[in-house]
């Protein structure tokens, strides 16, 4: 098995194709993940703007890996003063070892987040440095969190997400409402992302890209599974068709599929709505000669039958309404 820093020059080789790259940096951080490998994934994704479409921006991975590779040479550093210590312990007869210690031989438990969205956003290095400092005091019933320094109550920060620090780890469930397949394949959310509804049953939600916040990405999620393709549109019109819909879900009685039509970032797409007594049901397949799909596209010649149920359709829309409006003053009204 290579090492990390075999696999993370690897992953920084702008010469080696980006897809084998983006794995490599997979493997890299399966073995140093400060806040537990989907948070840490999420992190470097999010952080060196990693694109769904990793040939568009190369030069992405290589920030991703150096930032993780300078935040593991902190830890490394400490873990050889620590095999140095241990080694001067045992020649003086003291073989046991501090359970408190635990924390520099599982690196990705150092800072757990069970929100893998809900994480610091410093860079990587300053985070690891701040709890290496926290953790060499031994202090665990401190009442500030060590990762960021607001005061918290036992358990989840709330300000950064990371969980109360303690000598007995123990590994973390993920608890984001977002899938985390969507994640891998970096359909990130940012803080300047508005919408509304639930990802895991229906959700449209617009992240501003530009100076402009008329224009950037518009996704629409059902039964978690992202629809758009995460490039650049404009708000308006998705606007439109997001009533649509939500009319659509108000309307009593069942309907047969009918080629529903949802804008360009959705042309990749052949989609077709039914509506039952209480249901409406997208039916999405990739359309044949389709040349570059999102890295989260049925494939090929497969399709994807996703019910949602009305009441969702409809609570997205009075969620999201407001949140466009803002973006979009008077025009989600006209």
């Amino acid at each position: 098995m290579s090492s990390f820093p075999a696999q993370a020059a690897r992953a920084g080789n702008p010469d080696l194709e980006p897809r084998w790259r983006l794995w490599l940096l997979r493997d890299c951080v399966l073995r140093f993940a400060p806040y537990g490998f989907h948070a840490t994934w999420h992190h470097l994704m999010l952080n060196a703007g990693v694109s769904p479409y990793v040939d568009h921006d190369p030069d992405a991975l290589g920030r991703a890996v150096e930032e993780l590779a300078e935040a593991r040479a902190l830890w490394f550093a400490e873990l050889r003063a620590f095999e140095a210590r241990r080694h001067r312990e045992k020649a003086a007869g003291r073989h046991e070892r501090d359970p408190a210690d635990r924390w520099l031989l599982v690196p990705q438990l150092l800072a757990g987040c069970p929100d893998h969205e809900k994480h610091p956003r410093e860079r990587l290095g300053v985070v690891v440095g701040r709890l290496i400092a926290a953790y060499r005091t031994g202090d665990f019933a401190a009442p500030t969190c060590p990762a960021c320094g607001t005061p918290r109550p036992y358990g989840t920060c709330p300000e950064c997400g990371v969980l109360s620090w303690r000598p007995g780890f123990r590994r973390l469930p993920d608890t984001s409402t977002f899938p985390w397949r969507l994640t891998w394949y970096r359909q990130l959310r940012t803080g300047r992302t508005a919408g509304g509804g639930d990802a895991r049953e229906f959700r449209a939600e617009f992240t501003p890209g530009h100076a402009d916040p008329r224009f950037g990405t518009f996704q629409l999620y059902v039964r978690g599974e992202a629809l758009g393709d995460a490039t650049t549109t404009a708000l308006h019109p998705h606007v439109a068709d997001l009533r649509e819909l939500a009319t659509e879900a108000a309307r009593p009685g069942r309907r047969p599929p009918r080629p529903l039509i949802l804008g360009d970032t959705f042309d990749y797409l052949e989609v077709t709505l039914e509506a039952t007594d209480d249901d409406l049901i997208f039916e999405v397949g990739v359309w044949s000669g389709c040349g570059n799909p999102p890295p989260w596209a049925p494939r090929p010649g497969t399709r994807r039958r996703l019910p949602v149920r009305r009441a969702e359709v409809l609570r997205a829309w009075a969620e999201a309404e407001p949140a466009f409006e803002r973006l979009l003053p008077g025009v989600t009204r006209s």
